[in-house]
């Protein structure tokens, strides 16, 4: 309809990205077991990126 703003999402704050952080269990140099978190950032899971609600 005309004149109606569209919702900014909620989850992204209309940027249409998030940081997201992944963990695993990787060896280190000595072969033992550490647990590792990676960040990065990706496309909104919520609005798939489009910023909008």
């Amino acid at each position: 309809m005309a004149g109606e703003q569209e919702q900014q999402c909620d989850a992204c704050k209309g940027d249409g990205l998030t940081e997201k952080e992944q963990h695993s269990v990787e060896l280190d140099e000595n072969g033992n077991q550490v647990a590792v978190a990676h960040h990065f950032v990706s496309s909104c899971t919520h609005c798939g990126g489009s910023g909008k609600a």
